[in-house]
């Protein structure tokens, strides 16, 4: 009878590909979560939102009001955005050959939209207190201002909002063509993001956006099963 000792350099090379393969695993969770918890965010948003529906100064009077719903409301919305983001970057990595370009595209406006549009809703807060020492006007006035003296504003936040708006149907669309994910998988990432513009960003219309979310998360979930991330 043969006994079979592990050595330490049997042991120390074994060591590398678990790491690796815990590593890959984590990466693929955030990749399947991230959608997911983007659209429940997005919910949580809406509804927390004390100036749905409105805008100008009726939006500036409901933020001054309710400090405490508006926390709420940008706060889930800045991980939302940012968690929309992460998918398209991260799903490029399982991308290889037919699809790649498009899953590329669609990773870097994550990046751009991940990176500018979040920090954008810090605004809210501003305007909220600005509201609440000056008098809601001075919310306008001040806006007003920036809009005419600051010509870097729309370079800031253009990008973003087209990062964010593109992302992912790109992702998916590269995802689909590379036979990761099926096709309604990709019709989930465009048809969320429409609802998402179409809807005003109603509380039934994020509804749908977060259940098609959830069904792109399923969607990676399953394709990703057994691949290996570049």
């Amino acid at each position: 009878m043969t006994v079979t000792t592990a050595t330490a350099a049997d042991l120390a090379e074994a060591r590398p590909t678990t790491e690796g393969s815990r590593s890959a695993a984590l990466r693929r969770g955030f990749l399947v979560a991230s959608p997911i918890l983007a659209g429940v965010l997005l919910l949580v948003a809406t509804i927390a939102d004390p100036g749905a529906g409105s805008s100008g100064q009726e939006m500036n009077e409901q933020y001054t009001a309710h400090p405490g719903a508006l926390q709420i409301h940008s706060l889930t919305l800045h991980w939302s955005y940012a968690l929309w983001g992460v998918t398209a970057f991260l799903a490029a990595a399982y991308v290889r050959g037919r699809g790649a370009t498009l899953a590329n595209v669609g990773a870097f406006l994550g990046f751009v939209g991940m990176t500018t549009l979040p920090g954008i809703l810090a605004v809210d807060w501003y305007d909220s207190s600005i509201g609440q020492i000056y008098g809601v006007d001075a919310i306008s006035s001040l806006h007003e201002h920036m809009d005419k003296t600051l010509w870097a504003l729309p370079f800031f936040a253009a990008p973003g909002i087209i990062g964010l708006l593109l992302c992912l149907p790109l992702a998916a669309a590269g995802l689909w063509r590379a036979g990761v994910v099926r096709w309604w998988s990709f019709a989930a990432a465009v048809i969320g993001t429409a609802t998402f513009i179409g809807s005003g960003v109603t509380v039934w219309g994020v509804s749908l956006t977060a259940v098609l979310f959830t069904v792109l998360g399923v969607g990676i979930a399953k394709g990703t099963t057994g691949r290996h991330a570049l």
